[in-house]
């Protein structure tokens, strides 16, 4: 099974690719559920999940890498980040739980 990357600050993970649509998925409804509380800070994560999404249909597998270096170039962002993926590991399928901790790892200084 094929699986792509996700990288930040030199550090990668692996996740299996069958999964990734589904963590990104996730990852969309909690953004969209919290949209209205802080429109202006989430842009750039709308563009990233649109950008994501689009990866991950097109390319093919072992090639779906989330480069978050690209979008996390704030702290606030990071932040907020880690945040939003906090909500999704709690409100995700349990099938997910594991590549959603994932991301949550690589963030960890």
């Amino acid at each position: 099974m094929s699986q792509s990357a996700i990288r930040y600050n030199q550090r990668t993970r692996y996740i299996q690719d069958a999964q990734l649509g589904a963590v990104i998925q996730c990852v969309f409804q909690i953004v969209d559920h919290n949209a209205t509380k802080f429109p202006d800070e989430i842009e750039w994560l709308l563009h990233a999940i649109e950008e994501w999404w689009s990866d991950f249909e097109e390319l093919p597998p072992g090639l779906k890498d989330i480069e978050l270096d690209k979008w996390l170039t704030k702290g606030s962002r990071k932040e907020i980040f880690e945040n939003l993926l906090e909500d999704a590991l709690k409100q995700c399928d349990e099938s997910l739980k594991d590549e959603i901790f994932k991301w949550m790892e690589i963030l960890r200084d």
